[in-house]
């Protein structure tokens, strides 16, 4: 091998303008030699050292998911040129050159030298940044034909597109001279010349059409089952690629990236796993021809969302039918995911329609759809999404001008591919969100005519590094209930016990209660009783603040007969009545904020502390911080968070002690009950 690599190394080194030369450099990095089909070798820096100590260079290049948008459907001739050794093209300044210096040793003479590389080195990661720039940059002055045209280029691949033959070929000879006198050579064996189908960046490239090459869905499907994390990463990395033909992709791929996330270095194949995986061959093989987006014409995008990821089609019309443009699929974030099934819709179109905009370039879109999100996010909205989203799927929704969602109950990509529009939808979004995750089933949130109505407000300060808290529930005129709350007693979990104690004051009744808490509104509405199903945690699986409150909450929206929840926004000038309750529910809560917290039982002596805390620990089994916020609403006592802590750490120390003394018995025990469970044998 090292023969081999002899006159591919000294031939450029002996010429002035070679690519290698000798040098003395602090830096040195190791080459591999490689095969090529025909024999013989070529060199492979291993220059991953260099590249950790670079920085990255922005990737100002051409993306390759949308480059081909470019191309009409008129243009119907194509070349592609592939430049030969293109980064050699390239010479970089002298200083920099040390940087990638490898020791050499002649076969003939057994002489060791330095060499590096003149020129922009294969294997650095920087090399396809800085040659894109500047072939790019080189075009700029390039004189294209009169005849109508298209240039692509990403990095050295060059594709011309044209509409007829002759345009073709005079593009050609045109860039091919051009190309030839600023330096850069063409690959003659990789050169497709003027032809009405060709090969580009791995797709075939036809008459408004692009297809998967034959040649990288052999590949890919030829890939054995991966055994380690590192070749499935691999081997996601070659599919992900062709996920734009592949229907619902992120659905096939979603138990593969299951055994990654297990977090075992040799994969442990389900049988989940293996179905995804050949499943995933077969729609790469058969995946289909996609047209070339048309800006031109308009565009059509069905959307739907299963199992947590956003799918969708882009098509346009093609005679009676519509053919397909792009297939998206896309992970819904962690948040949107524990949403209701139809506001997680919303969501989805969000991710297509942004996906989408890549190829219709501001064309008109319509969106199909079989949820009425625009309502869902109207009404529902402002309950689960944070304000910052709200606004942004508003003006992805609602406020451009070049989207049009139509509802519509196709749920099959084959009917809406065909053209069929289906029959108007029953489903009732609005009624399922408020069916399924209100905290109440007739619970409203507008008012009722002929019913009381109570204002609630806490409050929550610090004066003087003491913090303050209390909680109000008034008339629009009079004050019903009012009082202090425990110096750790947040603003938010304020707010949710005066709406607890206005729904305890309104048992059996018909009322109005009026909030300004966003919090405690959505809690109530929206998240309280999804809370509870999942065993207060979050959408990300962990525990809420102020779990114990919020299960009073819940508890206590059942007590009146009828009831109305709404949110009235704080400081806000609205009808005189709302606005006379709201000012007195403020102002009442700071004023009782002021005094001073009456706790319900009786003082704890500091001898006696270990036994209350010790008595509610066995009823309950509480962790430490749980425990405390139930025994401080029921007790005063000095040291109470320290006598909790030391009483748990005490329980479990007891445990271990009796876990280890009982070990060695019930190790003798279960053996002897095993044994003797075993055919009926006798044992010594």
């Amino acid at each position: 091998m090292r023969r081999g690599l002899t006159e591919l190394i000294e031939q450029p080194a002996s010429d002035s303008g070679g690519l290698l030369k000798e040098c003395q450099s602090e830096f040195n990095t190791p080459i591999l030699p490689v095969r090529k089909h025909d024999g013989s070798y070529w060199i492979v820096q291993d220059l991953r050292a260099v590249n950790k100590i670079t920085e990255d260079l922005y990737p100002v290049v051409a993306n390759p998911y949308t480059l081909l948008t470019c191309l009409t459907p008129e243009l119907t001739w194509f070349t592609v040129l592939d430049l030969k050794d293109a980064f050699f093209c390239l010479p970089i300044h002298e200083d920099s050159q040390k940087i990638f210096a490898f020791e050499w040793e002649n076969p003939k003479s057994g002489r060791k030298s330095q060499l590096t590389w003149s020129v922009l080195p294969q294997g650095f990661k920087n090399s396809p940044t800085l040659f894109g720039e500047q072939l790019a940059k080189d075009l700029e002055s390039w004189e294209a034909p009169p005849e109508e045209g298209k240039l692509l280029q990403y990095v050295d691949d060059i594709l011309i597109a044209t509409r007829m033959k002759e345009a073709c070929v005079a593009w050609t000879v045109s860039l091919l001279n051009f190309l030839g006198l600023q330096g850069y050579r063409v690959s003659k064996k990789k050169a497709q010349v003027v032809k009405q189908k060709v090969i580009y960046l791995g797709y075939e490239i036809s008459a408004g059409q692009q297809t998967l090459g034959q040649d990288r869905k052999e590949a890919i499907c030829q890939t054995p089952r991966p055994q380690t994390v590192k070749e499935l990463r691999t081997f996601l990395g070659m599919t992900g690629w062709c996920r734009l033909w592949i229907h619902s992709y992120g659905l096939l791929v979603k138990p593969l990236y299951a055994l990654i996330t297990n977090g075992n270095r040799n994969l442990q194949w389900t049988k989940e796993a293996m179905q995804a995986f050949h499943q995933l061959k077969n729609a790469l093989m058969s995946a289909p021809a996609v047209g070339l987006p048309n800006v031109s014409k308009p565009f059509f995008l069905f959307s739907h969302e299963k199992q947590g990821i956003a799918l969708g089609i882009l098509a346009q019309d093609l005679g009676p039918y519509q053919r397909a443009v792009a297939y998206f699929s896309k992970q819904l974030d962690t948040t949107a995911k524990g949403w209701p099934g139809c506001l997680r819709a919303v969501a989805a179109v969000v991710l297509n329609i942004q996906e989408a905009r890549k190829f219709t370039l501001g064309q008109k879109m319509t969106v199909f759809v079989s949820h009425t999100v625009s309502a869902v996010l109207e009404v529902n909205g402002g309950h689960w999404l944070s304000p910052q989203r709200f606004l942004k799927y508003q003006a992805i929704m609602v406020e451009q001008d070049d989207v049009e969602i139509v509802v519509t109950n196709i749920i099959n990509p084959a009917s809406f591919l065909s053209g069929n529009q289906g029959e108007p939808v029953h489903h009732d979004c609005l009624e399922t969100i408020e069916a399924s995750y209100s905290s109440r089933l007739d619970l409203k949130d507008a008012p009722f005519d002929d019913a009381e109505t109570l204002f609630t407000d806490g409050s929550s300060y610090v004066i003087s590094g003491k913090r303050h808290a209390g909680y109000a529930v008034t008339t629009c005129r009079k004050v019903i209930e009012s009082g202090p709350l425990p110096t750790d007693t947040s603003a938010q979990k304020a707010e949710i016990i005066a709406l607890t104690r206005a729904l305890e004051i309104a048992k059996g009744k018909k009322v109005n209660i009026y909030t300004d808490s966003r919090y405690a509104f959505r809690v109530v509405q929206a998240h309280g009783d999804i809370w509870k199903e999942r065993g207060l945690l979050n959408s990300q699986g962990k525990n809420i603040k102020h779990s114990q409150v919020i299960l009073w909450l819940l508890e206590a929206v059942q007590l009146p007969e009828q009831v109305a929840i709404m949110h009235i926004k704080a400081h806000q000038k609205v009808s005189s009545e709302l606005e006379e309750g709201n000012k007195l529910a403020d102002r009442e809560a700071k004023e009782a904020a002021k005094g001073e917290v009456t706790i319900e039982g009786a003082l704890i002596p500091d001898g006696q502390v270990s036994l209350e805390v010790r008595e509610e620990h066995k009823k309950t089994h509480w962790g430490i911080d749980a425990l405390y916020n139930y025994l401080i609403e029921k007790i005063t006592a000095r040291n109470l968070y320290s006598t909790v802590i030391q009483d748990i750490i005490r329980g479990l120390d007891n445990m271990v002690t009796k876990a280890s003394a009982l070990q060695g018995q019930n190790e003798k025990r279960f053996n002897r009950n095993i044994r003797n469970r075993i055919g009926g044998l006798k044992w010594n």
